[in-house]
C-alpha cells in the first residue's frame, strides 16, 4: 500500500507571531543602530573641526596672525583663507581676494569642502548645495541680485559683543574673541590663554531653514558676519547674552548643532572639546572672551 506523505506548512498564526517577532526586533534594533551612527557622525565632525584647528594654526605660523574674521565688508571669510591648509589650493586659486564675493566667478563661490560640513547635519552632496537667500549685497551696488555660494556648518568665534569691528559707536563693544577684521590676532593676543578660548565651534541653523540668510548663508561671504561668525557668552551692556542653542528651531544667531545635549568647538590650542547646551552663561562667557581674565572652572 502507497502511503503519500503530506507537508505541513506555516499557519495563519504562526507567519504573523513570526512577522511580530521580526518587527520587535527591528524595533529593539533601529534606536541603537542610530545611537552607533550619531557616535560615528559626532566623532566625525570633531575631527572636521579639528583639521580646522590644524589649518588655523599653519596660517598662523604663517602670517604670525589668525585670519581675519573677513577680509572687510563683501569680501572672503577666514573659510576662504584657509582653504590652501585644507588641501583645497585649486579652490583657493580661482579667488581674487582684491575683489568682493560678488566679483568672484560662480565657481569660486559655490565651491564646497566637505570639511566644513558636520555629517550629523548634512553633507558637501546634500541640498540644499549652495545660499537660496542672504547673498545679496549690502550697499546696493550690485543690485538686489542674490549670489549663491557654498554654506558650512562652523563658525568663527567673535567673542560676547557679537562684533568682529572696532569703530565709532563701538564704546564697551569692542571684539573681544579670537577673530575681528580687518587684521586678525596673535596667539600672543589670547591673554587667557589658548586652551581657554574658543576657535571655531559648530553654527547654529534652524531646522528647515539650510540655506537662507542671514543665519545660513554663503560661509564666504563676509558681507555679514552671521554668515562666518557667531558671538558667544553674556552681553557686556545687558545680564542677558548669547547661550548655545538649546532647540532646532531657535532664530538667533547661536553656536548649536544638531547632536543632542551637545556643541563641539575646536580651542585656539587646537583640542576639541564637546560643551553642554545648558552650560552656565559666565563660563560660556569666559570661554568665548580672550582677556577677561576670569579664572575657569571646570566644565
Amino acid at each position: 500500500m502507497r502511503h503519500t506523505q503530506r507537508l505541513r506548512g506555516f499557519t495563519l498564526v504562526e507567519l504573523l507571531v513570526v512577522i511580530g517577532i521580526i518587527v520587535l526586533l527591528m524595533g529593539l534594533a533601529l534606536p541603537a543602530i542610530h545611537r552607533v551612527r550619531e557616535a560615528a557622525n559626532r566623532l566625525q565632525c570633531g575631527n572636521h573641526l579639528r583639521q580646522i584647528g590644524m589649518a588655523l594654526h599653519l596660517y598662523h605660523d604663517d602670517y604670525q596672525r589668525l585670519p581675519p574674521s573677513r577680509l572687510s565688508d563683501r569680501r572672503a571669510t577666514w573659510a576662504v583663507l584657509i582653504l590652501p591648509y585644507l588641501e583645497q589650493q585649486n579652490l583657493f586659486q580661482s579667488w581674487n581676494l582684491s575683489r568682493s564675493y560678488y566679483e568672484q566667478t560662480a565657481a569660486a563661490r559655490q565651491g564646497r569642502v566637505p570639511v566644513y560640513f558636520c555629517p550629523t547635519r548634512r553633507t558637501a552632496s546634500s541640498d540644499p548645495l549652495v545660499s537660496l537667500t542672504g547673498d545679496v549685497s549690502s550697499n546696493g551696488v550690485f543690485g538686489d541680485t542674490h549670489y549663491p555660494g557654498a554654506l558650512g556648518d562652523y563658525a568663527a568665534c567673535m567673542g560676547t559683543t557679537g562684533m568682529d569691528f572696532d569703530g565709532p559707536g563701538c564704546v564697551g563693544m569692542s571684539p573681544n574673541g579670537a577673530f575681528e577684521y580687518p587684521r586678525g590676532i596673535r596667539f600672543a593676543d589670547i591673554i587667557d590663554g589658548l586652551s581657554n578660548t574658543l576657535m571655531v565651534g559648530e553654527k547654529h541653523v534652524p531646522l528647515g531653514r539650510f540655506g537662507y540668510g542671514w543665519l545660513d548663508c554663503s560661509l564666504y561671504n563676509g558681507d555679514y558676519e552671521t554668515c562666518s561668525c557667531r558671538p558667544a557668552g553674556k552681553y557686556p551692556t545687558s545680564p542677558i547674552g548669547f547661550g548655545l542653542a538649546r532647540s532646532l528651531t531657535e532664530r538667533w544667531p547661536l553656536f548649536g548643532s544638531y547632536h543632542p545635549g551637545l556643541c563641539q568647538f575646536v580651542f585656539c590650542d587646537g583640542h576639541v572639546r564637546a560643551l553642554p547646551v545648558g552650560i552656565d552663561l559666565e563660563t560660556l562667557t569666559r570661554l568665548s572672551h580672550r582677556y577677561d581674565g576670569g579664572v575657569v572652572d571646570d566644565f
